[in-house]
């Protein structure tokens, strides 16, 4: 027989409540015990568990409705089990509305551990902490819960976090008019768009956009370019979070109306394609990582700190060096780009910062592969054996789905110092 979902009473004085988000859908599968749906009162909001396995059914209340206690919204079928009109249903079932016993006048719902296990793993918003009002907010404004940190008990995602994101990404995108960007090559419908990584600019694709030129297979296809934020000729803006980041990379494609984006993302330019694939409304066909930034924890901290810090031609030669296993890559034009770009007024400290936000003691403060678990475009990694700056071994993190080309004799450009290779994982994520 089906089991009755029932609106519980979750304090001695309710008498209502509102329904605030499904987890589950009509026809899907849930097991007793996992979250079912969200309910607030004027005392709380607390997430509601199935009270048993099978198949959700006829729902028939919806997100935003405010219900009776006591009123029957959804039945559990076993799989296999006949499904009956609601009427039917209600006759048929025996299992009777369970009380919740839930927090106090003077205190909110505390989450067992099992939502606090599972809450950081969700990535849709009708499975992310957060209170009614900023679910309506996120809703009207079409942004994903997932991409906002809460400030509320427990990490709840209030109205506030809310209206601060959304004014973040909104000035990111404004600002991404003044992103520079180069178009390599203008092509048809697709476009490979290259972002590059920390303290790098969109001129050091240049290598490797001659190693595709050679390869002979990309002459219909364009070739774009863009420098992020505080980089090559792009403003020294604060952006503090990855979802900034593609935000703003995300207005840059629709300003120059690509219609689908190939992205290749070098170190931490991966962790920024990762981002925009898993977020953007241009529609992303493929995703090809060159050393990613986000997959492990640590990285060389002292690099970071030299590139940024060095202050003649001498020491900034030594510290490149470190990117590559054969020094001859590092040849005076290249020294002279990293030069002339650590020269512009205000550079320096732009790129000190977002050392410390995002790489700090030599700490990764971000990890991308929930997200790139999650994506459903063809994902490639490519990574140096002899990387001194993220080491190969972040790489055995990588879920089993995802296409590995581990390079014997390559340090952390790949791009350059096997652009041939790269060239050609490129172009089989073309086909």
């Amino acid at each position: 027989m089906p089991t009755e979902v029932i609106l519980p009473r979750v304090d001695m004085d309710m008498t209502e409540g509102s329904i605030t988000a499904w987890y589950v859908n009509e026809g899907d599968s849930v097991k007793q015990g996992e979250p079912l749906f969200d309910i607030e009162t004027s005392k709380a909001t607390m997430e509601i568990e199935s009270p048993a396995s099978g198949i959700v059914r006829n729902v028939t209340a919806s997100v935003g409705d405010t219900v009776p206690v006591g009123t029957v919204i959804a039945w559990i079928y076993a799989t296999g089990e006949a499904v009956r009109e609601p009427e039917d249903a209600i006759e048929a079932a025996t299992v009777q509305a369970p009380e919740v016993v839930s927090a106090t006048a003077d205190a909110p719902a505390v989450p067992s551990a099992r939502e606090l296990a599972t809450a950081s793993s969700r990535g849709a918003n009708v499975g992310t902490r957060a209170t009614p009002a900023a679910r309506h907010l996120a809703r009207e404004g079409g942004v994903a819960l997932a991409e906002i940190s809460g400030s509320g008990p427990l990490g709840r995602i209030v109205k506030n976090d809310v209206l601060a994101f959304v004014q973040r990404t909104t000035a990111a995108a404004g600002r991404s008019a003044r992103l520079n960007r180069i178009w390599l090559q203008r092509g048809n419908a697709a476009t490979i768009v290259l972002v590059h990584g920390f303290a790098a600019e969109s001129n050091s694709w240049r290598p490797l956009w001659n190693a595709m030129r050679g390869a002979g297979m990309f002459a219909d296809v364009g070739v774009l370019a863009i420098d992020l934020p505080g980089h090559g000729k792009s403003p020294d803006d604060d952006m503090s979070s990855l979802p900034e980041i593609a935000h703003a990379i995300e207005a840059v494609l629709t300003d120059e109306q690509v219609e689908q984006a190939h992205l290749v993302g070098h170190s931490f330019g991966g962790a920024v394609a990762t981002q925009l694939a898993a977020s953007s409304r241009v529609p992303v066909r493929s995703l090809t990582l060159l050393a990613p930034a986000g997959i492990g924890e640590n990285c060389n901290w002292a690099f970071i700190n030299g590139v940024t810090r060095a202050n003649d031609r001498a020491a900034l030669k030594a510290w490149l060096e470190e990117l590559v296993q054969d020094a001859t890559f590092i040849d005076e034009a290249f020294v002279a780009t990293a030069e002339q770009q650590l020269a512009r007024p205000g550079r320096r400290e732009a790129l000190e910062r977002m050392a410390n936000v995002y790489f700090r003691d030599g700490r990764l403060r971000f990890d991308i592969t929930a997200l790139l678990s999650s994506l459903y475009v063809p994902v490639r990694v490519v990574w140096g054996a002899a990387d001194r700056i993220l080491p190969i071994a972040h790489a055995d993190r990588l879920a089993g789905t995802i296409a590995q080309h581990r390079l014997a004799g390559v340090g952390h450009l790949p791009q350059i110092e096997a652009g041939a290779d790269v060239a050609r994982v490129i172009g089989e994520q073309l086909r």
